[in-house]
């Protein structure tokens, strides 16, 4: 590991160590970078989706400083390397930020690593793991609370509301300042149901893409096995020959 302006202290080291054995015993997981100052470690989810943990010791203040961490994600491998149009921010964060940032990067690629899983819990990462490749485009950060596109990434180069060709489109718009604003507000109760309204959804929704991806690993297994069998056919015919 090499050395920066700032040295991690023992617990930091040892929470490092962890990672990298973490790291080292699962395939689809590698280190990037690894400095005192930086960790990066990419790693691929039961889903398929690739994911990219970042972590950097940044100064906040004349006394005051943290690790800043980062997700980026995508659905091939390339996205998140070349942090393309594809790729997007998932807004996540380990629960316990006290932790040396070793233990927090090893909760994060755990918990990508178990993607399809940790969906059912964290409805913003359930949210990415339906997206189609060509819906991501135009998505920049998947958060808690709602989805930022690249429309939204800038108020003044919204066109002026005269130019919206369809009244459904102002209102909408209008809807979402009034709610920044905080003349809009939701009830608790209402909240509560509409959070168990989409964790009905997107539970519904990835348990067709698990039994999808059962059926497609039984499929190959299959296909495996049949390929096996007609060679053990054909060699014990050589055999008898």
């Amino acid at each position: 590991m090499s050395k920066g302006k700032y040295r991690m202290s023992e617990p930091e080291l040892r929470s490092v160590e962890m990672l990298q054995s973490v790291v080292n015993g699962i395939p689809s997981m590698e280190i990037i970078i690894l400095t005192n100052e930086c960790i990066k470690v990419r790693v691929k989810g039961e889903s398929q989706r690739w994911y990219q943990v970042e972590s950097e010791f940044q100064e906040i203040g004349p006394s005051e400083s943290e690790w800043i961490l980062a997700v980026t994600a995508g659905r091939w491998k390339q996205d998140v390397i070349t942090s393309n149009q594809y790729s997007v921010n998932l807004c996540l964060h380990p629960k316990n930020q006290r932790l040396p940032i070793g233990d927090r990067v090893v909760s994060m690629v755990l918990a990508l690593f178990n993607d399809i899983q940790t969906g059912l819990e964290i409805p913003l990462l359930a949210q990415f793991l339906i997206c189609q490749r060509e819906m991501l485009k135009n998505i920049v950060i998947f958060q808690e609370t709602m989805i930022v596109t690249n429309d939204m990434m800038g108020e003044d180069d919204w066109p002026d509301e005269d130019t919206y060709e369809e009244e459904e489109d102002e209102e909408e718009r209008e809807m979402y300042h009034a709610f920044e604003r905080g003349e809009i507000a939701v009830s608790t109760d209402e909240m509560s149901d509409l959070q168990q309204a989409w964790e009905e959804e997107i539970h519904d929704l990835i348990g067709t893409q698990i039994g999808e991806v059962e059926i497609d690993v039984e499929k190959k297994q299959k296909e495996e096995q049949d390929l096996i069998d007609f060679w053990d056919l054909m060699t014990d015919k050589l055999h008898d020959q």
